[in-house]
């Protein structure tokens, strides 16, 4: 029973920077500084619950436009699922001043939950009109990175930014920098689901519509002044073909967005403490161990897991301190991954440790842990919660072992006082050996087989590469299952970005290319050096604009939708039939 509850906590292990799933009552403007006479949004947000009544703030100071308009939304994270209802509502400024939008007021459950109030500032606009400023201000790019100065090991987001006033039709990436001298997670692994809202923002007294086109999760590796070369972005620019607003044709550019540094500051000499494991971030801890009750003559292993934002395969396994009560192993790495959440990567690596105690008694096994908190610029040491040993002295005892970096050291157990008896039974061919063995043989042959083939991935004899193209199409299908689940619940933004999803993760999966290192011209141009069928490329890449359109200006029809799974489906399965019959 102590093995289960051990287990449960250990893969039960929560996602510690998370926090609950509390029921939350939010307030968001989509710009805090605008011009007069300019619109925005100011969005209501309820999350894991559902209004029974609604109340909204006055806005004083403005104008609001039309009715008010309600979202629900529902998300599935680690098995969790999550909802939210949105009441937005559009507003006009009018005069230059600071307003502040009181609480709005929601009943849930019989209780009472209020926003944070918050403030707007307008300002004077340009007295240029918008239609003759130079088109180097009607459309440009920005890389933000989220800290200019980081440490080693630090996780830097990236968002490469698109500021426009309604001039771009679409957008297409064309060359991405090599992050020389960073980590960069392969493009599944990185960073994809962040905010495909289009926001609001003031610049020089001009109104800018913005929407985040990438957002990447870098590491430094070397401390120093270093550059991030530009990259090259393909936009669509509308422009009016007649005094008809209804008649635009598309013009498409190469955008290169300016190169950045960062100065990646080194610790300075006798900085960094005795215990640091390398770790830059915010991080958490848990511990426990394998067993409580135990004696001098067992073996108990201490499991440390170790979770936060920053490269976690720096991250070095911590000293634990036992005293001169155990015998203590080389810690072993028994699980590292990294997932993706809130916008930002999350690192977990859990380690073993293996112990002997040397004498009996209570002790108390409460591991630290030793980083670099990137908030408060200063090392910081967690310690986990108790976890409480009883040991008793052991009995005669026994040789049995443990292995610590391919070297078994000896402990000693006491003997099981066992008796076996055997009887011949009658030679019957039900029954007898002969007919067990028949029986099993299957069964060995197969875990025999599943073993070896585990053992190979391990080795690394199994190409992996092979493996993901092999089951690029299933991986595909799933994507598409739930693309369809979304369409069901007529949540179309959801729905357009897992059809974009499963249609850039099948070709990258296939072809065994970083999804960040995708776009429509070099999929057209590899599917076409496989020889698929122009249609189907064709029909492949109108997916993708479909997508990208849909998410960028909004469709909702459910109509279209249906057409788009469709598609999608059917030519996946059309363009994986040509390349099996290729292979």
């Amino acid at each position: 029973m102590r093995r289960l509850i051990f287990s449960l906590l250990i893969f039960g292990f929560p996602i510690l920077l998370m926090g609950q799933r509390d029921i939350t009552f939010t307030a968001e403007p989509n710009a805090k500084r605008v011009t007069e006479n300019s619109d925005f949004t100011i969005s209501f947000k309820l999350t894991n619950a559902e209004f029974s009544k609604f109340t909204p703030p006055e806005f004083r100071g403005f104008n609001q436009v039309g009715n008010p308009r309600q979202l629900t939304n529902g998300t599935k994270f680690n098995g969790n699922r999550s909802s939210s209802s949105t009441i937005i509502y559009h507003i006009i400024s009018k005069k230059a001043g600071k307003y502040i939008i009181p609480a709005a007021t929601a009943i849930v459950n019989g209780k009472t939950l209020k926003t944070k109030p918050f403030t707007i500032e307008v300002v004077k606009g340009s007295k240029k009109p918008v239609e003759e400023l130079p088109e180097s201000y009607q459309y440009f790019i920005r890389a933000e990175p989220s800290d200019s100065t980081p440490r080693i090991g630090q996780q830097v987001i990236v968002d490469y930014k698109l500021y426009f006033i309604n001039k771009v039709a679409s957008f297409d990436f064309g060359k991405f920098p090599e992050f020389k001298n960073f980590y960069v997670p392969s493009g599944k692994d990185n960073l994809r689901d962040f905010s495909y809202n289009i926001e609001k923002e003031e610049i020089d007294g001009i109104m800018y519509s913005t929407k985040l086109l990438k957002r990447i999760a870098i590491y430094p590796q070397k401390e120093g002044v270093i550059e991030i070369d530009p990259m090259i972005v393909r936009l669509g620019i509308k422009e009016r073909t007649s005094n008809n607003f209804r008649f635009q044709r598309v013009r498409y550019v190469d955008y290169v967005v300016d190169s950045f540094q960062l100065n990646v500051i080194p610790f300075l000499p006798n900085e960094e403490p005795a215990d640091f494991t390398g770790a830059v971030g915010k991080y958490k801890i848990v511990a426990n161990v394998d067993k409580r009750k135990m004696t001098t003559d067992q073996a108990v292993i201490i499991t440390m897991k170790v979770q936060g934002y920053s490269d976690i395969k720096r991250v070095k396994a911590p000293k634990l301190d036992l005293g001169d009560d155990f015998e203590l192993y080389e810690p072993t790495i028994s699980g590292e991954k990294t997932f993706e959440y809130r916008g930002q990567l999350i690192g977990e690596k859990t380690i073993e440790y293996q112990a002997l105690p040397l004498r009996p008694g209570k002790y108390t096994i409460q591991p630290k842990f030793t980083y670099y908190d990137t908030d408060s610029l200063k090392f910081l040491t967690i310690v986990s919660e108790a976890v409480q040993l009883e040991v008793t002295q052991g009995r005669k005892k026994r040789t049995s072992s443990i292995v610590q970096n391919n070297v078994k050291k000896e402990i000693e157990f006491l003997p099981n006082s066992t008796s076996t008896s055997f009887s011949q039974k009658d030679n019957f061919f039900f029954g007898s050996p002969f007919f067990w063995i028949l029986t099993v043989l299957p069964f060995l042959i197969l875990g025999g087989a599943l073993v070896y083939r585990q053992q190979q991935l391990k080795k690394g004899d199994v190409d992996l590469d092979v493996l993901k193209s092999q089951g690029a199409q299933s991986v595909a299908i799933q994507k598409l299952a739930t693309a369809e689940a979304f369409k069901n619940e007529n949540n179309s933004k959801s729905f357009y970005d897992e059809i974009s999803k499963a249609s850039f993760g099948y070709v990258g999966d296939k072809l065994n290319i970083p999804l960040s290192e995708l776009s429509k011209s070099n999929i057209q141009e590899k599917l076409q050096l496989l020889n698929v069928s122009q249609q189907y490329i064709d029909e492949f890449i109108k997916i993708i604009k479909t997508c990208e359109m849909a998410l960028f200006a909004g469709m909702d029809n459910s109509a279209a939708m249906q057409e788009t799974y469709d598609s999608a489906k059917d030519v996946i399965t059309k363009i994986e039939e040509e390349l099996g019959r290729g292979e």
